[in-house]
């Protein structure tokens, strides 16, 4: 025989027979139903009633992180029932429309959603507070979007447009601010606004990758770009120039900066604000992904007192994050770090930063020349561009500071290859480096949505066995769900190349051999290559082979990788 509702929860031990006499007399006076009551009394949770009713009615308890909510389905019940009976559709199974319900015995509610739909509903469990949630979360920013272009277009005169312009509830004002807050969001770190002959795009780079999020209408479009502006303090007359800007916000706890460019288009000022959220947490190293072996290579170069650490790769690729990933470890009160950068984009309490301004003769190589006035123990460049600045962060090296930097290579040997090219002295450059820590990003698999299947792409197979591995049976991909917006990634994490100089490779250096022979020098030395790395993280589940070829793959790599 099926329990009843309030034998459960006593079972559970959530009430006594004594909180449960009193509910029962609440339920006679209010007509309410029984877990109504208990939740008015404040005796259980909207939780505890759900699950409890799940057991008690044989009915199927939603999690909605497990589900994906197809916007298709969730329209087929006006957004006015959905708010008002705490409903939702979630799919169409065997010709049944599953609907998850506050109160699934509710027969007057089934039987309107059944005339609205003209399916017969097959009732689900879950809380009013789940339901209105997850509603809330299939509201994407597109269909809210379309509620401001329908208020927009009801506007009537076009000079109350223009009033309304610049004020906090204009249609412009809330696009642009439901724009930066939904990048938030979905974890972009980055927001392009396009202009184009019919309106702007919006596209976000979410783990690395540019994905279309909306369409603005044309009319919109100059109302978006100067709210935009207003917020990053640029000028909004000025349509024929590039400016650079930063805005601070603040959403849900977490505090983000935002660098903001603008750049004239033939159809308008395309904006591109890079995200950049300040919380401590990303900047400590263990949480980069770097191999333990790597990690401790690291924590050594970083023990020294002077010397010249590069952190290397293409654009996009973690570089000057890494580099504040540094100076967090360095940072101490016994220290005077000094940076010249640009731009600056972690503000980090303790630590000196400049910002490049060639307006003011402030560059890399002038602001490098008076930091070293300014009695620094570490110093950090944000790029080594030219030679002026190449030669002057090696002497400071070899003057007895530490020193950071970056330099666009696409591996840490080929990083010294470029230097002496710069014709940086081999002799000074040999004195002064310390390491090389090459790297890329790759997204992860999420760990929701995780499949395993065989390997039998031959592309990867091939260069697998270039690299002298053994191509691994197993590998991993996202099938997609929810909680990865159904792409089956869901955050980065590094591959790297770390390496640390020896004897050997500055002898080499110094006698300016040729990059292939300082190959074989730090494959001896225990050098793990980019490619191999990747492999290693391809075997062991934390990518896939889509993100290797994407990443690190190169033809000029098979065969010549070893």
């Amino acid at each position: 025989m099926r329990k009843r509702l309030g034998d459960i929860l006593q079972d559970q031990g959530l009430i006594t027979e004594q909180q449960l006499a009193s509910a029962l007399e609440e339920q006679l006076n209010t007509g309410d139903r029984l877990g109504q009551a208990l939740i008015k009394l404040g005796l259980v949770t909207p939780n505890q009633v759900a699950d409890a009713l799940s057991e008690h009615l044989g009915i199927e308890r939603v999690d909605f992180a497990r589900r994906y909510l197809a916007p298709e389905i969730v329209d087929l019940v006006p957004p006015s029932t959905i708010v008002s009976q705490h409903v939702l559709p979630l799919e169409i199974e065997d010709g049944f429309l599953v609907v998850a319900m506050g109160d699934p015995l509710n027969i007057n509610v089934i039987d309107d959603l059944q005339r609205l739909t003209g399916k017969i509903i097959k009732p689900l469990i879950a809380t009013e507070e789940e339901i209105d949630d997850a509603f809330q979360r299939t509201r994407n920013l597109a269909q809210s979007a379309r509620e401001v272009f329908d208020r927009y277009q009801a506007e009537e005169k076009e000079q109350e447009e223009e009033q309304q312009q610049f004020l906090g509830d204009a249609p412009g004002v809330k696009l642009a601010n439901m724009i930066l807050e939904q990048a938030i969001k979905q974890r972009a770190s980055d927001v392009h606004l396009e202009p184009h002959a019919e309106g702007m795009r919006v596209r976000y780079r979410v783990d690395g990758i540019l994905r279309d999020i909306m369409e603005i209408p044309r009319h919109l479009q100059s109302d978006v770009v100067s709210r935009v502006k207003i917020m990053a303090n640029l000028d909004i007359t000025e349509r024929r120039k590039p400016q650079d800007g930063r805005i601070q916000m603040d959403l849900e706890e977490q505090e983000v900066d935002m660098r903001i460019s603008s750049l004239p288009t033939v159809y308008g000022e395309k904006i591109v604000a890079r995200v950049l959220h300040k919380s401590s947490n990303l900047l400590e190293l263990e949480d980069f992904g770097f191999s333990p072996a790597n990690l401790e290579k690291i924590e050594r170069m970083l023990r020294l007192s002077q010397g010249l650490i590069l952190v290397t790769g293409p654009t996009g690729s973690g570089k000057s994050t890494t580099l504040y990933a540094f100076l967090n470890r360095l940072n101490s009160p016994e220290k005077n770090i000094v940076t010249v950068e640009d731009p600056v984009e972690y503000r980090l309490a303790g630590v000196n930063q400049v910002q490049v301004n060639p307006r003011a003769d402030l560059t890399f190589s002038t602001g490098l020349r008076t930091v070293l006035r300014q009695d620094p123990d570490v110093i950090m460049v944000g790029e080594i561009r030219d030679e002026e600045t190449g030669e002057i962060a090696v002497r400071s090296a070899l003057t007895g500071h530490l020193v950071l930097s970056t330099l666009h290579t696409n591996s840490a040997v080929a990083t010294i290859t470029r230097l002496l090219n710069m014709n940086l002295q081999s002799y000074i450059l040999s004195s002064t480096i310390i390491g090389v820590v090459a790297q890329r990003l790759v997204r992860t698999i999420c760990p929701d949505c995780k499949v395993a299947e065989p390997l039998t792409d031959p592309l990867m197979l091939r260069f697998i066995r270039s690299l002298h591995l053994e191509p691994p049976e197993t590998v991993y991909r996202g099938k997609g769900c929810p909680l990865c917006k159904n792409t089956g990634y869901r955050g980065r994490t590094i591959v790297e190349e770390v390496l640390l100089f020896n004897r050997d490779l500055r002898k080499a250096v110094e006698q300016n051999v040729g990059e292939g022979e300082l190959w074989d020098l730090a494959l001896e030395s225990g050098l793990v290559t980019l490619q191999v790395a990747a492999v290693r993280k391809l075997a062991a589940g934390i990518t896939t082979a889509d993100e290797i070829i994407r990443t690190v793959y190169s033809v000029d790599m098979e065969g010549d990788v070893s």
